[in-house]
């Protein structure tokens, strides 16, 4: 059996036999145990498990992350002052991070540095499992990457992550889901209520939505696969289910939707960059992924779409977000602000390495904050 340590500081990784999912999922337990990914073969879809650098030459690794994170510290901020400890860690929540591009993998080691130190449990979610060995070895990464490979589709992949992780034998409390170039402003993320789902703001904020009744909109993505065609598969068989079928779930996801929605007529959509889901949640969020990626469902209208069918305020917490755009974009640290719970994006080639100033701000202020 395999066994990542909640503590802040310990890390022990035992190598288990191979594991079959689909025995795994036929059996009574019903939930995936955590595995670890063969270097030498392909990596199993779908399934949660590690990769361990074979130059390490042992089944068994062992280290503390205040070590890891202080090497990759003292490399990338080189000169600065000793790293502080943090004042909490959320040992009891996974988080979950994203990767649209498999190319995006060689900021893991940046993740590593601004997260890890907060989270024990780290997740990477992403395609192309040869790529990141790739980074891997070229990185001399020694710690093990916790890694889930995910659907072809970007558009789908974020749900997805979050619920194959849902499935494994765990005793998280809340599952976060971010981007891989998602800065978190920790200190404000620590206030927030870990009972409610958690999305950003922008959507309530300015109201961005589409029609529909009408097959074209200036958001590009509404006339696609996963656009119009796919929502109005998800709606119309939620209702079928709680009409004809009288399933609980769809009759109480719909009322509450249509109580939160002003128009019968409109789907909300943003980019989904932070989304927090808390375990007492996890049947409903499961039950909506079922369907989406059975309609295949952009991602920026299927989690507006699931946040609106929760209990509204009850079981949503709106989080102040920013998302930066234009020539903001290199220059994000600008725009982190003290009230903010994310920011999206932060590049972290483009904003630590190549300026001096995010550079700065990275190392002095934002590993400084508590």
């Amino acid at each position: 059996m395999l066994y990542v340590s909640l503590s802040r500081d310990a890390i022990v990784v035992v190598q288990p036999g191979s594991v079959d999912v689909q025995d795994q999922l036929r059996s009574p337990n019903r939930c995936l145990t955590l595995g670890t990914h063969s270097w030498n073969y392909n990596v199993a879809y779908g399934r949660p498990g590690l990769l361990i650098n074979p130059s390490n030459g042992s089944d068994v690794l062992r280290g503390s992350t205040t070590d890891i994170v202080n090497r990759i510290y003292n490399n990338m901020c080189h000169g600065h002052q000793t790293l502080p400890n943090v004042q909490f860690t959320f040992p009891d929540i996974l988080l979950i991070v994203d990767f649209n591009y498999p190319s995006h993998y060689n900021v893991i080691p940046y993740l590593e540095l601004l997260y890890r130190r907060y989270f024990p449990n780290i997740l990477y979610c992403g395609l192309q499992p040869e790529t990141l060995k790739k980074q891997i070895v070229a990185e001399k990464l020694g710690f093990p990457i916790y890694y889930l490979h995910a659907l072809r589709d970007i558009w789908q992949t974020k749900y997805e992550c979050i619920q194959h992780a849902m499935k494994m034998c765990d005793n998280f409390t809340g599952y976060l889901l971010i981007g891989d170039d998602t800065l978190i402003n920790m200190t404000n993320f620590e206030r927030t209520p870990k009972y409610k789902a958690m999305v950003g703001d922008e959507f309530v904020r300015i109201g961005q939505h589409v029609n529909t009744t009408q097959f074209k909109q200036l958001w590009p993505w509404w006339g696609v696969e996963g656009g119009r065609s796919a929502m109005l598969g998800v709606l119309n068989e939620l209702a079928f289910k709680a009409n004809r079928h009288n399933d609980h779930l769809a009759q109480e996801f719909l009322r509450n939707y249509y109580s939160f929605v002003d128009h019968s007529n409109i789907f909300y959509f943003m980019p989904i960059d932070f989304l927090y889901v808390p375990k007492r949640l996890s049947s409903i969020f499961l039950y909506m992924t079922s369907l989406f990626l059975k309609y295949k469902d952009n991602v920026e209208l299927a989690i507006p779409f699931f946040v609106c069918g929760l209990e509204h305020p009850e079981d949503v917490h709106f989080v102040r977000m920013c998302r930066v755009k234009g020539e903001d974009r290199d220059k994000s640290q600008t725009r982190f602000e003290k009230d903010l719970v994310y920011l999206h994006p932060f590049k972290y080639h483009a904003n630590f390495n190549n300026t001096p100033q995010g550079k700065d701000f990275i190392c002095q202020n934002y590993l400084r904050s508590d």
